[in-house]
Formats: C-alpha cells, structure tokens, sequence
C-alpha cells in the first residue's frame, strides 16, 4: 500500500458542454405529445435568435397559434407571459429563455426553440409545440403548424445576401 495522496482530478468525469439544440432535442425525446423540427437560418444566430427572443413582439408575427403576448414579471432569465390563441383565449405560459434556448410551458402545451450557430453565417433552429391535454393524436396538427412557423420565419428573416437567396438552406425532419 502506498501513502502517496489521491489526486480527484485523475478520477473526475470529462465534463462536456451540450449545445442549446442538441440539448432541447434530448428534452422533446422525453415529450411523447410533441412535434418537433428543425430548420437552417443562411443568417447569422444573433440575428436570428435577437428576432426569435423577442417574444412579445415578434412571437404574434410567426407563431400562427400566438395572436398577442403580453409579458406579466421576469425574474433574470424566468418570464411569465400571456398569450392569447384566436380560439382559446388567454393562457399563461413559465418561461425560460436564455442565449438559443427558450421553453415555455402552460396547462394547455408546451413550446420549445432553441438555435446554435452553423458556421459563421448559418443559424440551426430547433422547434417543437404539443400538448398534454391533447397527447399523440395532435402531433400531426403541431407538426403542420411548425412548419408554417419556419415558413413565416423564412420570410420575416431573409438572408443577408445580396443576391436575395432564399433564406432556408435546408430542413430536415
């Protein structure tokens, strides 16, 4: 047996940092009632996440379900907002939004948008809605609607080429 010290840094586990879309894909996996889909930005992320985090004013022009956002408190990165939806009315949402990461959570659903940098002009985007209340058998409906979400995305942030380049470069499923 030896007397020489034991050095924790030999034993630590490697620490690893999980980007903000790679991180809100793990969380949707364990949401069996949401749809989710990503999109490719030919923008640059502050660009397109200044745009996507500015709930109240932006929200009501891409989120079909969203008509209105009205922000309640905020305490550092924890929000309370209300929404209305044309059809339901108000609801009140918990919100957590920070640099590429924004979940949002009611009685009725769930939102989640999370965004990382493809390169130095190139913005991935990750976004899913569902509800509990409603389960599996609406997943096709918010898949529908997260599509036109990125579709009015694509149109309200075009690219900052020149040439006028479609905005979307991709999408995968």
């Amino acid at each position: 047996m030896s007397d020489e010290p034991i050095h924790a840094s030999r034993y630590a586990w490697p620490e690893v940092e999980i980007d903000p879309v790679t991180r809100m894909r793990a969380l949707a996996a364990g949401l069996p009632h949401v749809a989710v889909d990503e999109t490719l930005f030919a923008l640059p992320f502050d660009r397109v996440w200044s745009f996507v985090a500015d709930l109240a004013t932006n929200t009501p022009r891409f989120e079909g379900l969203v008509a209105d956002v009205r922000p309640l408190e905020q305490q550092g990165e924890r929000l309370r907002l209300a929404a209305r939806n044309p059809i339901l009315g108000w609801s009140e949402f918990d919100v957590v939004l920070r640099p590429g990461w924004c979940l949002m959570r009611s009685r009725l659903g769930e939102v989640g948008m999370a965004a990382r940098p493809e390169g130095p002009r190139a913005t991935r985007f990750l976004h899913f809605e569902g509800s509990p209340l409603l389960g599996r058998l609406a997943r096709p409906f918010f898949a529908w609607n997260i599509r036109q979400d990125f579709r009015r995305l694509h149109s309200l942030l075009p690219p900052d080429d020149a040439r006028g380049e479609p905005g979307r470069t991709d999408r995968s499923s």
